[in-house]
């Protein structure tokens, strides 16, 4: 690293990096809300969370002069997108897959109602991926020096998301990990969420529920009897 790096790499946060950091900070808080005051009290306030949420981050979006490109929202490197993203997570999905078996299994599969949960779990991965790269990461890419150091923060807050379920905590931040740099190589939305949908299909049908708590967070992790 030169000197000129080294002491650019010093400086303190300027007031426009204090903003996007606070702009981080409310983004994070009402996810953590929502999770855990909002939705539990009733599913009729699930429209209206999401609907303030994307409100908050297209103003943000529009403040910061994003692209659609920038957001990985477009086709053209989606091919590149998946092979990457699946040539990194279906080993490990495979020796997921293997140990579940061995441990007798998690959540019937049944092809059908696997193929619907597939389907109905692509919105929900894309909606995951959306907040943590095109909000949270691409926000956090202005004020956190050097990548790694951006991706782990990044994953820090995803498995933190997570909590209190001990399981998708860990599991899901070093997915967070992977995605971060899979995103930054080359950005598409699309593909990490298939990716991820294809992730969390394997664990909850593979793994069983004494493990996964059938991959509740917030308070409905207690419900499940964990402790």
């Amino acid at each position: 690293m030169s000197d000129a790096q080294a002491r650019e790499a010093a400086l303190p946060l300027d007031r426009e990096d204090l903003v996007t950091v606070l702009e981080v900070v409310l983004v994070v808080a009402y996810l953590l809300v929502y999770i855990w005051i909002i939705e539990p009290r009733s599913r009729a306030y699930a429209a209206p969370g999401f609907v303030l949420f994307f409100a908050f981050a297209f103003l943000l979006h529009v403040r910061h002069n994003d692209t659609a490109a920038d957001l990985g929202i477009r086709l053209d490197t989606f091919g590149r997108a998946l092979r990457e993203a699946f040539f990194v997570i279906v080993p490990a999905l495979i020796l997921t897959a293997a140990l579940g078996v061995r441990l007798g299994g998690g959540v019937a599969l049944d092809p059908r109602r696997t193929a619907l949960a597939f389907l109905w779990g692509y919105p929900w991965a894309l909606f995951q991926q959306y907040g943590l790269q095109c909000v949270i990461g691409r926000r956090l890419s202005g004020v956190v020096r050097g990548e790694v150091a951006h991706d782990l923060t990044c994953a820090a807050i995803f498995g933190a998301l997570h909590l209190p379920n001990p399981f998708l905590t860990v599991v899901t931040f070093g997915a967070a990990y992977c995605f971060c740099a899979l995103f930054r190589r080359c950005p598409n939305l699309f593909a990490l969420a298939l990716a991820h949908t294809l992730a969390s299909t394997v664990l909850y049908h593979f793994l069983p529920p004494e493990i996964t708590h059938f991959m509740r967070v917030g308070p409905g992790f207690f419900d499940t009897g964990g402790s």
